[in-house]
C-alpha cells in the first residue's frame, strides 16, 4: 500500500496545486505584487501646469470645475479670467467664491471621449495658456467583466473545481485497481 499511495500522491498534490493557481484571477494570486487600492467611482479630471499656474479641472457629469493656483507656492488664483476652448466649444469660467474653483457648464464632455482643453488664465497682469486632455470614459467599458465573461468568473471557477475533482476521482479509482489486481495476481502465484 506504500508503494501505491507514493505512486499516486506526488501526482495529485501537484495536480491540487496546478488547478488551485490557474483557477486564481488577477487580484487572488497572492503573488508578489502590492494589491492596488481601488477609490469606487473617480469623476474624471485633468492636470496641468506652466512656470505660473497650475490648474486642475474635474468634470461632474454635467459641469466642469476648474481649480487655479499659482504654481511657484500653490496659492489659490481667486477672481481670475479663466476662457476655456475645446474643439468648436469656447466658454468663460464662472468664479465661485465658496468653492475657490471656475465652472464651466461643457454640454460637449458629456459623451465619452478625449477632449483637448485649452485654459486662458488671466490674473492682473499675469497671463498664461494651459493644454490639457480630458478623458471622459464610456460608461458601459467595464461591462463584460462584471457579468462573468471572462475565465476569473464564478461558473469558470466551478467548472474547473469540479473537472480536478472528476480527474482525482479517476486517479483514485483506476489506483484501486490497479492494487487490488496487483494483490490478486501476487496471491495466485
Amino acid at each position: 500500500m506504500n508503494r501505491l499511495f507514493s505512486r499516486f500522491a506526488i501526482p495529485l498534490v501537484a495536480l491540487a496545486f496546478s488547478f488551485s493557481t490557474a483557477i486564481a484571477g488577477p487580484g487572488h494570486d497572492h503573488g508578489d505584487e502590492a494589491p492596488v487600492a481601488s477609490s469606487g467611482s473617480v469623476s474624471p479630471r485633468f492636470e496641468a501646469h506652466s512656470d505660473l499656474f497650475e490648474v486642475v479641472g474635474v468634470f461632474d457629469g454635467h459641469e466642469l470645475s476648474v481649480f487655479v493656483d499659482q504654481y511657484a507656492d500653490n496659492a489659490p488664483v481667486l477672481k481670475a479670467k479663466v476662457e476655456l476652448e475645446s474643439g468648436s466649444t469656447k466658454a468663460v469660467g464662472e468664479f465661485h467664491e465658496d468653492s475657490g474653483d471656475y465652472k464651466f457648464v461643457v454640454k460637449s464632455f458629456e459623451k465619452p471621449g478625449k477632449y483637448p482643453v485649452t485654459l486662458t488664465v488671466t490674473a492682473g497682469d499675469e497671463v498664461d495658456i494651459l493644454a490639457a486632455n480630458l478623458v471622459i470614459p464610456d460608461g458601459h467599458a467595464g461591462e463584460d467583466h462584471a457579468h462573468g465573461n471572462d475565465a476569473s468568473s464564478p461558473l469558470y471557477q466551478r467548472i474547473g473545481f469540479g473537472a480536478a475533482a472528476l480527474i482525482v476521482l479517476a486517479l483514485l479509482t483506476l489506483g484501486v485497481r490497479r492494487w487490488k489486481l496487483s494483490r490478486n495476481a501476487g496471491g495466485l502465484k
